[in-house]
């Protein structure tokens, strides 16, 4: 038996995206322990804690750099891990990538992974401080003894940038796999109802989406849009009151955050077709979870998108950043209902075969020499 710790630095996925391999953990004998930003409300704690889970707080500060912040952070994992002893230490989003390896090495763990969900808009720009994170992340990752990614372009990139070389051990998941039991297939609504799950950045494509709504309904008024999702902030986050007049226009309805699964089951089976036209992901875990459920799937051929659907058989993949071309493949769809329901078909079967959350976690604990 080995105690595992995990980093995660939006406290939220442990529950949501994480759960499956905790579970996984658990079923193979292992102690699992969680560290991340726990946020006032957010129930996390809790939740681990009923899952037999213990959850710790490390100060990770999403979305910036901060170099006496960072140092902070550093030495407050070095703490974590002298007073908790892991045996293994696996590690999402950028901080913890960046800065729990270096810890780990520092506190003398031996089994380190790094899993990257996404290289995100930082890493996939030419900035300055684009080119210092990977710089960094260079050095973080000599310490690991496996590096993950979520979809073959973000391989390529950490190649290209020398974050994986030869000599690394790395490996490409389906992301993080869905749960099959906990989103299992239903049957599609009468109501034609297209569904976006994400969170509400421009990068995730919400303004294209909120075009072709309303390029659609001008030619079918019989068709409703629905929209779920985080409100963020940044020079990325859509201000709300672009979406309030799109709500306010009839065009869509907003579902405002989704907080627990029942809630997004709800919403997805209450839909006819799913979409989310990101401009880059890793995998996206709604696309799998609406697949899991039976949803034909419209979305992007980028990175990461492209690889949940198959164009013609589960869904349709339409260019990155064209709103035209979004309402078009939505107006096709809507064509022939019984296609629609031979695409659902499709996706499941998808997800059963391709994207199975315990078969994600099986990989990545025989990787791990868990």
């Amino acid at each position: 038996m080995a105690h595992v710790l995990l980093i995660e630095g939006f406290s939220r996925a442990l529950v949501y995206f994480r759960s499956p391999l905790l579970r996984a953990l658990q079923r193979a004998g292992h102690e699992v322990t969680v560290a991340t930003d726990l946020q006032p409300g957010d129930g996390v704690a809790e939740q681990m804690v009923a899952m037999g889970v213990r959850c710790e707080h490390l100060p990770i500060a999403r979305n910036r750099i901060r170099v006496l912040g960072d140092i902070w952070l550093t030495w407050k994992m070095w703490r974590l891990f002298r007073r908790t002893r892991p045996d293994v230490l696996l590690t999402w989003t950028i901080k913890p990538n960046l800065y729990g390896p270096i810890a780990g090495r520092l506190a003398g763990i031996r089994r380190i992974g790094i899993v990257f969900c996404g290289l995100g808009r930082l890493l996939l720009s030419s900035s300055l401080t684009s080119r210092i994170v990977w710089r960094l992340l260079r050095r973080s990752s000599t310490n690991a003894t496996c590096v993950i990614a979520q979809n073959p372009d973000d391989l390529a990139s950490l190649r290209d940038h020398r974050v994986v070389v030869d000599a690394t051990n790395s490996i490409v998941t389906a992301g993080c796999g869905v749960d099959l039991e906990a989103f299992p297939e239903t049957p599609l609504p009468e109501r034609l109802s297209i569904l976006m799950l994400g969170r509400l950045l421009r990068s995730k494509g919400v303004n294209e989406y909120l075009k072709a709504a309303q390029i659609v309904r001008k030619t079918r008024p019989d068709v409703f849009f629905t929209i779920a999702g985080m409100v963020e902030t940044g020079h990325d986050a859509i201000p709300e009151e672009q979406l309030q007049a799109a709500v306010d226009r009839g065009d869509v309805t907003s579902l405002g955050f989704l907080e627990s699964q029942d809630l997004v089951r709800d919403a997805i089976s209450q839909s006819a077709i799913f979409v989310l036209p990101s401009w880059h992901e890793g995998t996206p875990h709604s696309t799998l979870e609406a697949m899991s459920m039976g949803r034909p799937v419209i979305t992007t051929d980028a990175r990461g998108c492209r690889e949940t659907v198959q164009s013609g058989v589960n869904g349709e993949l339409v260019p990155v950043r064209d709103a035209v071309a979004l309402a078009d493949a939505i107006l096709s769809l809507l064509e022939d209902p019984a296609r629609l329901a031979e695409m659902g078909a499709a996706s499941r079967s998808m997800a059963e075969s391709a994207f199975d959350a315990d078969d994600v976690a099986a990989t990545i604990m025989r990787e791990m020499g868990l």
